[in-house]
């Protein structure tokens, strides 16, 4: 999540549904030293995810991020082994780095400031790793020439909550996906202040070029799952318009070289 305020509208799972363990941050880190959120998987050991006690909205593990990281496990999503995945606003990389424990070749990303906590949680899953995973600065709306070609996988988890970042979300969204790439965008839809408005924005530029669907709570993981906690799967329209003018092109040339054949 892309923004320096703490400003939560509800407390995350971290705080609410699990005990937390003092962090073994190393010395480096002792002055931003939080606490550890573990995440269960259905194979093998927990991860390990670092949080921070103060800091931004992401340097602690929110309800859309365990759900999406949880619903990644499960049967009713894409297998990820050996596919490229990208992660927008990473906060503490928890989506990611379960992406990357299933093979899938992940890059988290995120703002400089949340950079130093990433690296911290990929070191502390790294023996947990099939794939690979790495930390990159991405702000949203600017270039993105280094994260090309497009991915096959882009992972979101509660994104959708500053008015000021639509746009840039949406400029970055379009200048990632290709034909082929799947976003899976996890949410959490609240109903304070703003933020009725901000989703409904959201979701309204974002069906001018893509196209939407919510995968339905059933296939949710059984455990994090929330009826106020949606999914959707995300894919660039097809231009089917382009689509045509290129196959009349071309068989307009293919006419053309008959022709001069002649």
């Amino acid at each position: 999540m892309q923004s320096a305020l703490f400003s939560p509208l509800r407390l995350p799972f971290a705080l609410r549904r699990a005990a937390m363990e003092p962090s073994a941050a190393p010395p480096q880190c002792a002055a931003m030293a939080g606490f550890v959120r573990q995440l269960e998987r259905r194979r093998g050991p927990a991860l390990r995810l670092e949080q921070r006690a103060a800091g931004g909205v992401g340097c602690v593990v929110w309800d859309a991020a365990l759900v999406l990281a949880k619903f990644l496990e499960g049967g009713a999503a894409p297998r990820l082994a050996r596919r490229a995945v990208l992660e927008l606003g990473a906060g503490t990389g928890a989506v990611g780095i379960m992406a990357a424990t299933l093979g899938a070749n992940v890059t988290v990303t995120d703002l400089e400031e949340l950079q130093e906590l990433l690296e911290v949680n990929i070191e502390n899953n790294k023996h947990l790793v099939t794939g690979s995973v790495r930390a990159k600065v991405l702000k949203w709306g600017e270039d993105v020439t280094e994260f090309q070609p497009p991915p096959d996988y882009i992972l979101m988890a509660d994104c959708i909550y500053y008015e000021e970042s639509l746009e840039p979300l949406l400029k970055t969204l379009k200048d990632l996906t290709g034909p082929d790439t799947c976003v899976l965008c996890c949410y959490e839809q609240r109903t304070m202040g703003k933020n009725p408005e901000i989703e409904r924005k959201y979701f309204e530029l974002l069906q001018r070029d893509f196209e939407l669907e919510k995968i339905p709570l059933d296939k949710h993981d059984e455990e994090y799952r929330s009826e106020d906690i949606h999914i959707m799967n995300i894919h660039r329209k097809q231009t089917v318009g382009c689509f045509s003018w290129c196959k009349s092109t071309a068989r307009n040339s293919e006419l053309l070289l008959i022709w001069l054949k002649l």
